[in-house]
């Protein structure tokens, strides 16, 4: 479990002290139980022992095979200690382990013979009220999100060394925000007396409750999941007694349960998935065995299992060479211990073969593993005790103002550095002191002997005290580490160097893309970045709006290696002045120089708000549909329909977010034409009541981007949403820019030919395609309009065919010109009569001069026009008026009115409308044509009259001079 601060300042401490009295009242009286784990916790037992302590600094945990070529090279200084700390560098390059090593306590530290005070002004004092009287704290566990989890206890008075068999556990988050968990549950006498329970945090707010159990006579170590209502979800058998539990470094990754060695020291594990996020239930994602090196005169002595923070886990192996059972006695280049290590990562579920870390060739009496801590600046820092005896040689002896300390601990620091915890004998005082990454001291404080429980927050350098409990109060205080490196520092990140927007920033709801850069060259990994809206209610949780992966190849590395683009949907930030937080997981990118996974951001710390509410455009209620899967399907087929209904739109009010009343349904359903095993719903989005709700066509393109994107939003979360399919949607081929193409390419070969033919013959081709598509596709689903349908479509067409027949053979037999072009292209015929029995006004194209070819250029009579004139007035009433008529019906008899019957419907208005304008334009033509003809005609006749009167007249005039 990685460990990490809260953010706790002075105002954060009223906050919590404002609220604890209503989370007083939130708490039950039941008895409880809740998680634990003793992570760099220490309840202070002052001790005598004599140890040393050695590092070891893992800095790159590449899957490596190989061991190390050579030993530590130490310097050469004999002296007699009781005490000494030195630190050991693991790097691993490409398929080699290079060890360095460098003395981190060998400095003259002069100023530590003065402590610092107590307190000082940057330390946070803040009190918990625990509100069930009697209960005692036990322990405390940190979480890398800043919340401090108390374990509550209520002691046996008869048996010191026991607890009563309940649990209860405190967390109190940063904001100030205490959760209470009382489980109604009573564990047997072999879990609490002696204490043998503890627990672990998992995924989605559970826990799981580790303790020791009698069944049928063995005793075995069993997991109780719960969940923070403190309900109980279910019960596991985990193993022997002896076995380890561990949670991921990444708690979605779940636990891994990691059986007692044998005496080869090989380990059997098992991984198990966290909780289902609606069931609870956990599964084993896979299982094998942690194996050691089998080399000749070395023993097996002890392991030690420490997570990793990308998800996965190390497992460590110490081997000693065994004198007794050599040959070589006297070799002053044998190693007497060798540590080494392997890895187990999620997907490949199988070790990596074990990597040597460490030797020496120094006759220690005995090693052991104390502890492994994630260093930003040098990976795995792993902390060995030792004993020994006599003279050591060394890399130098820890300061003298600290080996004088009864007890001492060192560990690393996320931002470089290490920390020394001193204790002292007959109090429970604590010193500390933060060195630098070579030893050389930098800072220090204080915890007086009041002070009886110690924590570390280690994602911001937190140090943790609290007094010894007087009542039901607990006083804690919180004392901020010195940070060596301060980059990142409002990220709780010392890798990443800024981010667009910044935290706190404002935003567009429009945006579509986030960066992160780093301080260091980086590749995308396989871990999430994940956004999310704060939920107004504190106690519910917070809404996911979308999630991806860096391997998903949306999010992209800019060409300066340092800057990650993440693109943002429509979707994520459509709520208006609203809070949301970025959450990037352990491992999202990785080190290009160490291919070593790099530290996220936890929740709440990276946070943006989105500005006011802008009114939109209204819009009226929107209908659509949505697509099951086949899952999806069978559920629905299988259970009451209203029911799913209802719970499939509580969903969608959730995930989009919305008032559950903007969207509603009429019941109405239907398997999809097209994929028989699916399903159909239909829904409504209800127009805006308010110019301060978001528009229906707002909430219908979010919930279609949603739909589209599912995989990476928070549909596949919910029991029902992740049952929509989500590759429901159609894509239409738009052809209309190769028609303007075909247009101007026409009218440039021959800008005398009447080239909007193109767009007519598209126009007739296309309606004739979707009416017979429709007829063989969707017109079953309403038997009712089969029989019209098909009179309405093969009665026209036959007529048109009857009319095209006239037309040609009578052009062919009566016109000579028309003969003389069709007898150059004698296949044309039958081409000309099937083409012009899907409209007779197809005829016209051979009319049109398209391209200035013979082939569009046929000398038709006038007697033949009229007919394709008139032919065509007769298709509106006989067959496009009717189409029309029919998808009107189709349309209130189904629920699914999909792309077909709509291009039906559009493709007969723009038929209807195409043949109306042009025939009504042609005919209009013909009769200004016609009226001219007559005027002409009229005119000669007039003259003819005229000058038939001159001519009598003339006649007359001659004959009387005659």
């Amino acid at each position: 479990m990685k460990d990490s601060p809260p953010n706790f300042g002075k105002d954060q401490c009223q906050a919590l002290e404002k609220v604890r009295n209503d989370n007083t009242k939130r708490a039950g009286e039941s008895r409880g139980l809740k998680r634990s784990g003793d992570f760099q916790v220490r309840n202070v037992i002052p001790t005598s022992n004599v140890k040393s302590s050695l590092e070891l600094s893992i800095v790159s945990i590449e899957h490596s095979s190989s061991s190390l070529s050579s030993g530590i090279l130490l310097r050469n200084s004999s002296v007699k200690v009781s005490a000494s700390e030195l630190s050991l560098k693991m790097e691993s390059e490409s398929s080699t382990l290079n060890v360095s090593s460098r003395d981190i306590l060998s400095k003259n530290v002069s100023s530590l013979n003065t402590p610092p005070q107590v307190t000082s002004p940057q330390d946070t004092w803040y009190i918990y009220e625990e509100p069930i009287e009697g209960l005692i704290q036990y322990n405390t566990r940190t979480l890398k999100d800043g919340t401090l989890m108390i374990w509550m206890v209520f002691n046996d008075e008869k048996d010191p060394s026991c607890i009563l068999p309940y649990f209860y556990l405190r967390l109190i988050e940063r904001t100030g925000r205490i959760t209470y968990i009382n489980l109604n549950y009573t564990f047997p006498s072999e879990a609490v007396c002696p204490i043998n329970m503890t627990f672990i945090p998992l995924n989605y707010n559970y826990i799981m409750i580790i303790y020791i159990k009698t069944n049928n006579g063995i005793k075995g170590k069993y997991g109780l999941i719960i969940n923070y209502d403190s309900e109980i979800i279910s019960e596991i058998y985990l193993g022997n007694v002896n076995d380890y539990i561990i949670n991921s470094g990444r708690l979605e990754k779940g636990f891994i349960h990691i059986e007692e060695y044998d005496k080869k020291g090989v380990a059997a594990w098992h991984w198990f998935s966290p909780p289902d996020i609606t069931t609870g239930k956990v599964v084993e994602l896979g299982s094998g065995e942690f194996s050691v090196p089998n080399l000749l005169s070395y023993t097996f002595v002890n392991s030690f299992n420490f997570n990793l923070i990308d998800g996965g886990f190390g497992y460590a192996s110490i081997l000693k060479y065994d004198e007794m059972g050599s040959s070589v006695s006297n070799n002053p280049n044998i190693q007497y211990w060798k540590i080494y290590v392997s890895f187990l990562r999620e997907g490949t579920y199988s070790p990596t073969t074990p990597s040597l870390v460490y030797q020496t060739t120094t006759k220690l009496n005995s090693i052991a593993f104390k502890s492994c801590f994630y260093n930003n600046d040098a990976g795995y820092i792993c902390i060995l005790e030792f004993l020994t005896t006599g003279s050591f040689l060394q890399f130098g002896i820890v300061p003298k103002i600290i080996s004088n300390a009864d007890d001492f601990g060192l560990s690393s620091l996320v931002y470089g550095g290490f920390i020394v915890e001193k204790y002292y004998a007959n109090t429970t005082a604590m010193n500390f002191y933060i060195l630098d990454n070579n030893g050389n001291y930098k800072s220090g404080g204080s915890y007086g002997p009041e002070f009886v429980h110690y924590n570390i927050f280690r994602r911001n350098s937190t140090l943790l005290g609290i007094k010894k409990q007087t009542g039901n109060k607990l006083e804690i205080l919180l004392k901020p580490l010195l940070r060596l490196n301060n980059q990142g520092a409002e990220y709780d990140n010392p890798a990443i160097e800024s981010t667009k927007p910044a935290v706190h920033e404002f935003i567009d709801s429009s945006i579509n893309e986030i960066t992160i850069k780093y301080g260091i060259p980086v590749r995308l990994s396989t871990a999430n970045i994940s956004i999310y809206q704060l939920n107004d209610d504190p106690y519910k949780p917070n809404l996911l709006r979308q999630t991806i992966s860096g391997d998903s190849k949306l999010c992209t590395v800019g060409s300066d290696n340092h800057t990650v683009h993440i693109p943002i949907f429509s979707s994520t930030f459509n709520q208006p002045n609203s809070s949301y937080h970025v959450v990037i997981d352990n491992n999202f990118v990785i080190s290009q120089e160490r291919n070593e996974p790099l530290l996220g951001i936890n929740e709440k710390t990276w946070m943006i708000s989105t500005k006011p509410f802008k009114t939109g455009q209204h819009s009226v209620s929107v209908t659509g549909l949505l697509r099951l899967n086949e899952e999806g399907s069978s559920k629905f087929l299988q259970t009451d329909k209203l029911e799913f209904f209802n719970n499939i739109i509580q969903e969608f009010s959730k995930i989009i977010p919305v008032d559950e009343q903007r969207i509603t349904t009429n019941g109405r359903w239907q398997n999809d034409p097209t994929f028989p095993k699916k399903v159909l719903l239909s829904f409504t989005i209800n127009e805006a009541k308010s110019a301060m709700e978001p528009s229906s066509k707002t909430i219908f393109d979010n919930l279609s981007t949603l739909i589209e994107r599912k995989k990476f939003t928070a549909l596949p979360n919910n029991e029902y949403a992740s049952l929509i399919d989500e590759s429901a949607s159609f894509t239409i081929t738009i052809s209309i820019i190769i028609l303007i193409i075909l247009y101007f390419l026409a009218r440039w070969k021959n800008p005398e030919g009447r080239n909007i033919a193109i767009f007519e013959t598209a126009i007739i081709m296309q309606d004739f395609a979707v009416d017979l598509t429709f007829t063989l596709l969707r017109v079953n689903n309403t038997p009712h309009l089969i029989i019209p349908n098909m009179v309405f479509l093969i009665v026209p067409h036959v007529v048109n065919f009857l009319l095209a027949i006239n037309i040609l053979l009578s052009e062919v037999f009566t016109n000579p010109l028309f003969y003389a072009w069709f007898s150059e292209l004698p296949t044309l015929l039958s081409i000309c009569t099937v083409f012009s029995a899907i409209d007779v006004l197809a005829v016209n194209t051979l009319t049109s001069n398209l391209f200035g070819l013979k082939i569009f250029s046929a000398p038709l009579s006038q007697r033949s026009r009229n007919i394709i004139l008139w032919g065509s007035f007769i298709n509106i009433f006989a067959e496009d008026i009717p189409q029309l008529v029919i998808q009107i019906l189709y349309y209130n008899s189904v629920v699914a009115y999909d792309l077909i019957p709509s291009l039906v419907l559009i493709s007969g208005g723009l038929v209807i409308m195409n043949k109306l304008i042009s025939r009504s334009y042609y005919a209009l033509i013909r009769w200004y044509h016609r009226r001219d003809e007559i005027i002409e005609i009229n005119r000669n006749r007039h003259l003819s009259a005229v000058y038939s009167h001159e001519d009598v007249l003339e006649l007359d005039i001659r004959e009387n001079e005659i």
